[in-house]
């Protein structure tokens, strides 16, 4: 009986294994940022990099996620925060995020997620009014659909199972 139970046990395990695999999620995260301070209005203001995201070949959902103000002043100067060259927030002058932590969250269409392609995006702050940019931690979320092989996986592991459990059962 403890044979089955553990026979079972492993088969229960490999199939969890191929699903966790079949599934991948990625989250990334860049901390705060400060730019620097900028009177002479009504500009130009400055472009800063934030900071570098590696976009999963196979995402086919992709949320980005943070705040207008951080840990150092709860607001921020006018901003458009991009992804690539995907606009993902905006900070409007004289808005609530100009005078206090605003959380903001964009969810990219497949659109979008194609046109980022694959490997390192920039997340990038333009300054549109005066003072300072403050951001803080920005974090990207991915979710990979599975490959036809993990699919593949599965299925066999499922299989396996079934058969295990239908052997034991019957005989």
């Amino acid at each position: 009986m403890k044979s089955r139970i553990s026979t079972l046990f492993l088969l229960l395990m490999f199939c969890v294994g191929a699903i966790s695999f079949a599934h991948a999620d990625d989250i990334q995260t860049i901390g705060q940022f400060n730019g620097t301070s900028q009177v002479n209005d009504p500009g130009p203001f400055p472009t800063y990099t934030v900071g570098t995201f590696t976009i999963d070949p196979g995402d086919t959902s992709i949320t980005i996620s943070g705040s207008f103000g951080n840990s150092t002043v709860s607001s921020s100067a006018g901003t458009d925060v991009y992804l690539g060259n995907i606009l993902v927030a905006q900070c409007v002058e004289f808005t609530a995020c100009y005078n206090g932590t605003v959380n903001w969250s964009d969810t990219l269409t497949l659109a979008q997620i194609s046109a980022l392609g694959t490997g390192p995006v920039n997340l990038t702050a333009v300054q549109t009014s005066q003072f300072v940019v403050r951001m803080g931690d920005t974090t990207l979320d991915q979710v990979a659909t599975p490959e036809p092989s993990s699919i593949f996986l599965l299925g066999t592991s499922l299989l396996g199972l079934g058969g295990a459990v239908r052997r034991k059962i019957l005989g």
